[in-house]
């Protein structure tokens, strides 16, 4: 990644590629007027879909440039399909500045692509053919029907982005109806009128009949006994529920997909909430948690990767370089912690280094 920084809009600009070091950025920036301001950053191939979010202050930041290296790993990797999703993705989404950009470019399989659609009168007439329009319509009929306003429909309901290449949004979280019907947990909640089992996430109308039929308040109402059926049920606390708390953290879990519900148990692991409302809050940040890869040979290898390295270059290092040793040193530096669910990290700020367990030693 190659981004062109001048002091004219339309300036030819001062190349300073990535990954680089801060100072290597400095020293590239004092080549500019310093007396101009502000700075103008242009870039080529994906780099042109998000030239104008990326705030120059981030040039002069440690943090900003080892944002930038990052970010280069990325782009740099890059096929031309997944350039085609990354500039949709950067239309569909709010994108605030350089961590936004960071987060679409590092979860690009979050997105669907349809190649070739780039109107609300083309989607429409792709729904139509694929069956997803909602309606089945017989052939006699397809030649009628007003595809822009199927399509337009579509796109108010689940927005994404037209590009030049085609249609980008938001993967649905596809489940079949016997799991969207399983609730995610169900209290039996006890008073003097007798005993009601509610499942959850609940709606208003369901919570208002219960409360009915125990005749109190369901935050008066003792819970008797709490089922849930996943796997890390076992993590959450056994005491200080209460249904509000439950309700969320039910609905929190119900619109997991299944490897952010492995996330959320490996975080529940490394986390030990005291209480559901703890818990809840831990799943509603569930993008800030990555299950990462456990090997140490293969996280050096990503780091690598992200770090700007290419084939090539690892190639070159294949045979003198201790991968083991440095995907060690990578996972401890970034928190990555062990769990029954596999090796999950924090992004937004490393777990702290875990303290050797009493009887063992440092080596």
């Amino acid at each position: 990644m190659i981004l062109y920084v001048s002091n004219e809009y339309y300036g030819e600009g001062i190349p300073i590629p990535f990954p680089a070091t801060a100072e290597e950025v400095r020293k590239e920036l004092e080549k500019l007027d310093a007396g101009v301001q502000p700075l103008f950053i242009r870039g080529n191939g994906p780099v042109w879909h998000f030239e104008d979010r990326l705030d120059p202050a981030a040039l002069y930041q440690e943090t900003g440039v080892e944002k930038l290296n990052r970010l280069a790993g990325l782009v740099d990797a890059m096929d031309l399909d997944a350039q085609k999703v990354f500039a949709g993705a950067l239309r569909a989404e709010s994108v605030n500045g350089l961590d936004d950009i960071l987060d679409i470019a590092s979860s690009l399989g979050r997105y669907e692509f349809i190649e070739g659609v780039t109107s609300d009168k083309e989607l429409g007439g792709w729904l139509v053919e694929h069956g997803q329009a909602g309606v089945e319509f017989p052939e006699a009929v397809r030649p009628y029907l007003d595809y822009a306003g199927i399509g337009a429909a579509y796109y108010s309901d689940h927005g994404g982005a037209y590009t030049p290449n085609g249609y980008v949004k938001r993967r649905e979280v596809v489940q079949t109806q016997k799991e969207t019907d399983r609730p995610a947990f169900a209290l039996a909640l006890a008073s003097p009128a007798g005993i009601v089992r509610l499942d959850l996430p609940a709606q208003d109308d369901a919570l208002e009949q219960a409360k009915r039929a125990l005749g109190c308040d369901l935050g008066s109402a003792a819970i008797r006994d709490v089922e849930i059926g996943y796997p890390w049920a076992h993590l959450l606390p056994s005491d200080s529920i209460t249904v509000e708390d439950a309700n969320v953290l039910a609905e929190c879990v119900r619109g997991m997909t299944r490897e952010e519900l492995r996330v959320f148990g490996a975080v529940l692991e490394v986390e030990e909430p005291r209480s559901f409302h703890e818990a809840g809050t831990i799943a509603m940040d569930i993008y800030d948690y990555e299950l990462v890869d456990s090997s140490e040979r293969g996280y050096a290898i990503t780091a690598l990767r992200y770090a700007g390295a290419g084939d090539e270059i690892l190639e070159i290092l294949e045979g003198f370089t201790d991968f083991d040793a440095l995907g060690r040193s990578e996972m401890e530096a970034d928190g990555v912690r062990e769990t029954s669910f596999g090796s999950v990290k924090r992004l937004s700020a490393p777990w702290p280094q875990q303290e050797p367990e009493l009887g063992q030693t440092m080596c």
